[in-house]
């Protein structure tokens, strides 16, 4: 059911504003003047004169370097970002915020702010999020003398991390990145389909390709140029299914904001009607970790997200006219392509921006890119409709919007959205196995050279563990290479690490 929008309730939240940067030669710029730029665009983007002035609440996405040591540097930070962003487009916010980890979290946070919103507690609200980190290892490499400190007294709602922490033998088995994990779901997925490992790859590159071409296009992408699937294909292996160029790329300069306000406050401040975008739809839910998901080559929380978001929207997927889907890793994308039924050959655009692998990989921000292009393009298509999925840690945290410039009917201050931890089971977890039945594995490589292989793998009972192969062992690691290790019998032996465990095949 849509409404004429004379006939909206005034506290109904919309996005009037959205706006992007990107630097694509490495420079000095921070991570928070990468979003002051973004936020500054987003503030130009609404249309109407004051905009600054009326806004209340400012929340930043998590900057990766804020995170974890591995994106650390030794140039300064500013100890209040949403503050650093207040100041450069000169607001005077209530509220700061800095969001916890995840690539949901623009999404997330979107859901969370239209609900306030609606109930009247907030006004107006800036979300902004960026990533510097190719002037960051620049500065680096080349030991640049940027100083990006900035020192505020306001007041900061820091939400901190967040609950992204691995399970203690996934670490001590070698899963330290992503990629580990991702590989995984993506073996549990090829062994489903009955899959050979090339025959896998070349599909995964023909996806990829199809988001690089749209990234092509694209003038707020880190790259220029597309990639093509053979492109794709020949770059270094990383894992035994995936290479270089299917993957999530962090090293860019990229921001993104949105602006999201009230209709009575659009209209006060004379926010053309045409710059309104509604949301129809949403949901969030946290999956379990990897290691003990029932269904491993994907996420059946990701699927009850969708579900509840298309609902609450009226809407099938086959009324859905555009997608964007996060696309870290090839499984990002179809673990959501395959619920929604749609095909991931290339044929229809699963990503409005291009992708964390060829657009780009700002941390945690993607998905605000995502948001911005949906917000532009649905003001070019009257009653056309867009999903918007953000996913954080591995198809773990799961966010999804259903927008359109239709007015919704949809009553924010009240809208359950949250997808409950029944709809999350999980299987028990092994701590001292001695044998086993291979589940999922994933063949590292570094440098063109297999390094180790980690393995998923199920006791009699049910209970599943995360192994390796010990250092030492090439004979394991040949083994792996030469053969399908899943349903292989495994034994097991404690490794000289807590929680780790080393395997060999069985004969």
């Amino acid at each position: 059911m849509t409404v004429e929008l004379s006939k909206l309730p005034t506290n109904t939240p919309i996005i009037v504003g959205a706006g992007q940067s990107v630097e694509r030669d490495a420079g000095s710029t921070s991570h928070v003047g990468m979003a002051a730029q973004a936020a500054a665009m987003a503030v130009k983007d609404t249309g109407a004169q004051g905009i600054a002035d009326s806004i209340d609440t400012i929340a930043m996405i998590r900057l990766f370097s804020d995170i974890a040591p591995a994106w650390q540097a030794n140039l300064g930070r500013s100890n209040n970002p949403p503050e650093s962003i207040a100041r450069a487009i000169g607001a005077k916010p209530r509220h700061r915020i800095y969001s916890q980890a995840g690539g949901n979290e623009p999404q997330a946070l979107l859901m969370e702010f239209f609900a306030d919103i609606a109930r009247g507690d907030r006004d107006m609200v800036l979300l902004a999020g960026a990533e510097a980190l190719r002037n960051q290892r620049k500065a680096e490499k080349q030991g640049l003398a940027l100083d990006w400190a900035e020192d505020y007294d306001e007041p900061l709602e820091d939400r901190g991390i967040g609950n992204i922490f691995p399970d203690p033998q996934e670490l001590a088995n070698g899963m330290v990145m992503p990629l580990h994990y991702y590989t995984l779901i993506e073996q549990a997925r090829r062994t489903a389909m009955g899959q050979d490992r090339q025959g896998y790859l070349a599909e995964s590159a023909r996806l990829m390709a199809s988001f690089s071409e749209i990234a092509s296009h694209n003038p707020y992408s880190q790259w220029p140029g597309a990639q093509s699937a053979d492109d794709i294909l020949q770059a270094d292996l990383l894992t035994h299914l995936y290479t270089k160029r299917m993957i999530a790329q962090d090293s860019v300069n990229q921001g993104a904001a949105l602006l999201l306000t009230s209709v009575r406050k659009a209209r006060e401040l004379g926010i053309p009607e045409d710059n309104w975008i509604f949301m129809h739809g949403a949901a969030e839910g946290t999956d379990v970790d990897v290691s003990v998901r029932p269904t491993l080559g994907g996420s059946v929380v990701a699927g009850h997200v969708l579900d509840t978001a298309l609902a609450m929207a009226g809407r099938s997927h086959n009324s859905i006219d555009m997608f964007d889907i996060y696309s870290c890793f090839p499984c990002a994308v179809t673990a959501i392509s395959d619920h929604l039924h749609l095909p991931a050959d290339g044929s229809l655009p699963l990503t409005l921006t291009g992708g964390l692998p060829f657009f780009g990989g700002p941390g945690n921000n993607y998905s605000m890119h995502g948001l911005a292009e949906t917000v532009w393009q649905l003001r070019k298509a009257p009653g056309k409709f867009a999903l918007v999925h953000a996913n954080g840690g591995f198809l773990t945290k799961h966010a999804t919007g259903i927008f359109s410039g239709t007015a919704s009917t949809v009553d924010w201050s009240a809208a359950n959205t949250k997808i409950g931890s029944e709809f999350a089971p999980k299987c028990e977890r092994a701590t001292q196995p001695d044998s086993g039945i291979v589940v999922s594995y994933s063949i590292n490589f570094r440098g063109g050279a297999v390094t180790d292989v980690t393995a998923l793998a199920e006791t009699p009972s049910g209970q599943r563990f995360v192994c390796s192969s010990a250092p030492t062992d090439q004979v394991t690691v040949q083994q792996s290479l030469n053969e399908e290790l899943v349903g292989k019998s495994i034994s097991v032996q404690p490794g000289e690490q807590d929680h780790s465990l080393h395997y060999t095949l069985s004969t």
